[in-house]
């Protein structure tokens, strides 16, 4: 017996949830590493200013490129 549209729809559905929710834990374990790699860098700050008229400065850590006002 094929299944039916509606089947094929609901279970396409309930796999992009689960995607969804794979993919928020993935991006929530790539922040806390970011962090930790933040906390235990020696950070060297370098300042530079965007190219043109009116470029603004930023400064950021050569190491792991954190921006100064992080």
């Amino acid at each position: 017996m094929e299944k039916s549209n509606n089947d094929e729809l609901n279970e396409l559905i309930e796999y992009k949830y689960e995607l969804m929710n794979k993919l928020k834990e993935v991006e929530i374990k790539i922040k806390k590493l970011e962090d930790i790699k933040i906390k235990n860098c020696n950070h060297s700050w370098r300042t530079k200013r965007e190219d043109g008229i009116y470029g603004e400065r930023y400064t950021y850590c050569i190491y792991c490129g954190v921006n100064r006002n992080w």
